[in-house]
């Protein structure tokens, strides 16, 4: 039985679902995993489950995961995953009979400029984006009345430059055709020196990809190092892997 939401109705307990993983090119199985682990990340941090570096951390078993989420363990390895490639998690092996750590990752909130005021955007505060477009789509990005960008827009804008700065280095360079994979430079540094012969082109096949399809990643050096990495387990001789996925999958 259901009943109409009135100013009286207590609402049922709910997962968080942030606004940025709606960008992301994450199957829906990680994107709901993140909300629940985000949702436990918030309970460890009351509870005071830091590390010594001060860093809040979950411990949640996969056959728990899947029963919260009634998947199979298979697709909850998958979805951790995909969270790990993207820049959103990090798993800490704790040796043999301890538990695992799980450490959830927020992409930075990035700090814009309105006339004299300086703004954060919280993900509560930011206007709706139903009506705006998106641009890798042919659409145009949405305006505020003073012909500036609106907060939202700037937030998907800057979401994957914000994560990868760092407080002392430069701001990532763009690479590829498309000037849409961005790099530091010892990012960059460290995958030339890991991969040679195969950087390049693989960053012109994910240039052409976040243009065609409008999906991003957080963090692009790691979404790389996971492409170059599968496509080593392949056979290279069959050329370029199918970088497609399915529910469950890791891109």
């Amino acid at each position: 039985m259901t009943d109409y939401i009135t100013a009286d109705t207590i609402m049922p307990p709910f997962f968080r679902y942030p606004r940025f993983l709606l960008k992301m090119d994450l199957s829906q199985t990680a994107k709901l995993l993140y909300s629940l682990l985000l949702d436990r990340s918030e309970l460890s941090q009351k509870n005071g489950w830091q590390d010594n570096e001060g860093r809040t951390y979950i411990v949640y078993p996969v056959s728990e995961i899947a029963e919260m989420l009634d998947k199979g363990s298979t697709a909850i390895k998958s979805a951790l995953n995909e969270l790990d490639a993207a820049g959103l998690l990090v798993r800490e092996r704790r040796g043999f009979s301890a538990p695992n750590r799980l450490y959830v990752k927020i992409p930075q909130v990035p700090v814009v400029r309105f006339s004299d005021h300086m703004t954060a955007i919280q993900p509560e505060n930011r206007p709706s984006d139903s009506r705006k477009s998106d641009p890798h789509k042919g659409g145009k990005p949405t305006f505020a009345l003073d012909g500036k960008p609106t907060p939202n827009q700037l937030t998907i804008n800057k979401l994957k430059e914000n994560q990868l700065k760092g407080a002392s280095e430069k701001p990532p360079a763009p690479f590829g055709r498309y000037q849409n994979v961005l790099l530091s430079e010892s990012e960059y540094a460290e995958l030339k020196e890991e991969y040679p012969d195969r950087l390049e082109r693989l960053i012109e096949e994910m240039s052409e990809f976040i243009a065609a399809t409008g999906n991003d990643y957080v963090c692009h050096a790691a979404a790389l190092r996971r492409w170059l990495n599968r496509e080593k387990k392949e056979n290279p001789k069959k050329g370029i892997p199918d970088y497609s996925y399915k529910e469950g999958e890791s891109l």
